[in-house]
């Protein structure tokens, strides 16, 4: 009896799912696979944006957040800033670390914080200029040590300029502080500043 020769169908391969699909109905593992695509996308922002807001686990969180901070879009920044003003603490620190080493990419927006209404917005924007690799940063500082009307902000500005400020500075930094006679403590933040500049 002669044998017949069986022949395999080959199985197509599934098509690999779209990551904007798996970000919004996959498991953790997936959301987080999803983010990493589309940190090459930078049309993704706004879908990015919007599973970060109703994301229930931080390890996804962390993904699109570095997302974000890989995109360096105008939007996207604008996206991580919005963030600097939210009640979850988590999330904002996670913000600004993500700002922190976006370097020159949030340079336009981080300008528009430290003008913000919200004197806590400020200050967050301001701490974002501690590690940010770029020229300008001291400067912003400075600017707004010398033009903000809230102490606390100018405090924050202080603290910075004492880790990335120049010796040139600090007769800024004394005719800015000379604005708030009432307060000892920025005289001695000052004075710890220009110690640690000069």
């Amino acid at each position: 009896m002669a044998l017949v020769r069986r022949t395999t169908i080959p199985i197509p391969a599934a098509a690999p799912e779209d990551p904007r699909d798996a970000l919004a109905t996959g498991s953790a593992a997936a959301r987080r696979e999803a983010a990493h695509r589309l940190a090459s996308d930078p049309e993704a922002v706004g879908i990015l944006a919007t599973q970060l807001a109703r994301e229930p686990e931080n390890s996804v969180r962390e993904a699109i957040l570095a997302a974000l901070g890989r995109l360096g879009t105008p939007e996207a920044v604008e996206h991580l800033f919005g963030l600097l003003g939210s009640e979850d603490v988590w999330l904002r620190n996670a913000a600004i670390e993500t700002l922190q080493v976006m370097d020159a990419a949030v340079l336009g927006a981080l300008e528009d914080g430290l003008d913000h209404s919200d004197s806590d917005r400020r200050i967050f924007a301001v701490n974002v200029l501690v590690s940010l690799r770029h020229p300008e940063a001291a400067s912003l500082a400075l600017r707004t040590l010398g033009r903000d009307p809230h102490v606390n902000v100018c405090a924050a500005a202080l603290d910075v300029l004492a880790e990335i400020g120049t010796p040139e500075m600090i007769p800024e930094i004394d005719a800015a502080v000379s604005r708030f006679p009432d307060e000892p403590f920025l005289r001695f933040a000052a004075k710890t500043a220009k110690r640690r500049i000069a």
